[in-house]
């Protein structure tokens, strides 16, 4: 597992890197529109586009794409490269021509499809937004401010269309350097999003327009970033020779398209659960007045930042394990990598659940530092009922890709439709009563679902798992080590928080000693829990130990 740990260590660079600064987005955002109408407004038009964005660019037609762009680079058969795919590897010859050429098809069809989506979703956006967010009728508001809410969600949703458009170009831009192993400019395009985002709200802390005005500039500046995020990514295509040219002639003959578009439809089918999910949620938390979809979004970015820095970078290295594992039909070894990956999983995971659980409200209120009290508590609870789903949602992002490499897509399917039906069904029944954070409830309570589905499915078609769950005392040394993780850190910040009360100190200063307090925090809570899992010889634990001391060594190298 250290080699597990270590790969994607590497890869995880870029990917933090993007959840940090999408973090600082969130916050920045938080500082300059709060908790409210104008928030809620953004949210669900921002949603609009991004949920179509997931579902068709970034999800289904980059899982297409790629391995047929790739096909076409190497000169083989789609089919026969599945089957084995060290065919794209360095002993056979390069057809850049054709690959590009499948390439422009490719960008013409989707700016057709997506541009066309654009067009309607500007067109019909008023009907939308009010099926996604009931119209923002109920809770406390009166029908003159739900009114208003709709109409501005409704300009900003317009605004934000295009953005499908944008990043869609970009997911294709960003496979074929991928196919290529040109892997910095893609890693590091999402980044730039962020940063443009942040620039964006730069300028309105210096303006300091009125909140209307101020959502409508940073609407503005959300479309921009997209320009942002696919154009960083065309001087590398353009120096392998690639020039940017849509083509529709021979569109739906050529028979690399075809391929796409039947890779595309299971895909479609299996992301829609989760942006089910997502719509669900977003009109049950409309409902519920001014503030709620902005603490969900809030909550949420929180929540993500570590499945982003681990799971995806721990699911990155395992897939591609997997994937050659399945191709030679090799169950026991692909059992193993599996099973690597969901040890460090169930390490990094049970960890990070427990330290957002204790130090949800110093957290929420240390990043989103414009709260007021009420308002960090209610974000806190959000984040720790969210915060439950983090063990299965990483276990997912590690054994879902297992059955696509078996050629079973129905299981992760099935799963996820499993999950969209537990959530639906918890929130359908308790969300007046629970809130935002039955909300937050709901989605962990799917995940969960989702992974017990796919758990069972993975004894049945590989076997045994190997990991915590098939180990006692791997399962031990994980509970003792977590148990004194929580005990430590919830006793430290008692004390922090105390010494904070005897102060008696406000304002920027209180918020500089509660972020030194978190700071001490933190590292108490690593090396304690780090340190239990090292001593009961639980795998990895000798690495992560380590990586602290590692990347002190080269920065000094890097100083000197």
């Amino acid at each position: 597992m250290a080699d597990t740990l270590r790969t994607s260590g590497k890869v995880s660079v870029a990917v933090a890197a993007s959840r940090v600064l999408g973090l600082v987005r969130e916050i920045l955002f938080a500082h300059l529109f709060g908790v409210g109408a104008v928030a809620d407004a953004y949210q669900v038009a921002y949603r609009i586009p991004n949920l179509l964005r997931d579902l068709f660019a970034e999800g289904a037609l980059s899982s297409a794409f790629v391995p047929t762009f790739l096909a076409a680079l190497v000169g083989k058969d789609p089919e026969e490269l599945n089957k084995n795919p060290k065919l794209g590897e360095g002993e056979v010859t390069l057809d850049r021509e054709a690959a590009y050429h499948l390439g422009n098809l490719t960008l013409a069809g989707v700016l057709l499809a997506t541009g066309t989506l654009s067009v309607l979703g500007i067109i019909f956006a008023e009907p939308i937004v009010g099926l996604i967010a009931a119209d923002f009728e109920g809770g406390n508001l009166s029908p003159e401010q739900a009114a208003a809410k709709l109409e501005l969600a409704v300009t900003l949703t317009r605004l934000m269309m295009p953005l499908l458009t944008i990043i869609s170009v970009s997911a294709v831009w960003m496979g074929m350097l991928n196919a290529q192993k040109h892997f910095m400019a893609p890693a590091w395009a999402p980044a730039m999003f962020n940063v443009t985002s942040i620039v964006t709200g730069a300028g309105l802390l210096i303006f300091d327009p009125k909140d209307e005005l101020g959502i409508v500039v940073w609407s503005a500046g959300t479309l921009g970033a997209g320009l942002v995020q696919a154009c960083v990514q065309l001087p590398a295509l353009w120096r392998i020779g690639y020039r940017p040219l849509p083509r529709l002639r021979g569109l739906g003959k050529h028979p690399g398209i075809r391929r796409i578009l039947r890779l595309m439809a299971p895909a479609v089918i299996g992301l829609a659960a989760v942006q089910i999910n997502i719509i669900v949620n977003t009109r049950f938390a409309a409902g519920l007045g001014d503030g709620p979809i902005a603490q969900l979004s809030y909550a949420f970015r929180i929540f993500y930042l570590p499945i982003g820095v681990f799971s995806v970078a721990l699911a990155t290295v395992t897939t591609t394990r997997v994937s050659e594992d399945a191709a030679r039909q090799d169950m026991e070894a692909l059992a193993a990598s599996a099973g690597e990956g969901v040890s460090a999983v169930w390490m990094l995971m049970t960890a990070s659940t427990v330290g957002l659980v204790v130090l949800a409200e110093p957290v929420v209120r240390s990043l989103y530092f414009s709260f007021t009290p009420e308002e960090a508590t209610a974000t806190a609870w959000v984040l720790a009922a969210y915060v439950l789903g983090l063990l299965p949602y990483g276990l997912v992002k590690i054994l879902a890709p297992v059955f696509y490499g078996l050629d079973r897509p129905r299981v992760p399917l099935m799963a996820s439709f499993c999950a969209v039906v537990t959530n639906i069904t918890f929130n359908a029944l308790t969300y007046r009563q629970l809130g935002a954070p039955g909300l937050a409830l709901g989605t962990a309570l799917g995940a969960t679902v989702n992974i017990v589905v796919l758990r069972l499915s993975f004894g049945r078609v590989v076997g045994k798992l190997p990991g915590p769950g098939a180990s006692a005392r791997q399962l031990g040394a994980l509970l003792g080590a977590n148990l004194l993780l929580g005990a430590l850190v919830f006793g430290a910040w008692q004390g922090v928080s105390a010494g904070l009360d005897a102060l008696a100190v406000g304002g920027k200063l209180a918020w500089g000693l509660r972020v030194l307090g978190l700071g001490l925090v933190i590292p108490l809570g690593f090396f304690s829990y780090v340190g239990a899992l090292r001593a009961a010889g639980y795998p990895g634990a000798d690495l992560l130990w380590s990586l602290p001391a590692k990347v002190v060594g080269r920065l000094r190298r890097r100083g000197s």
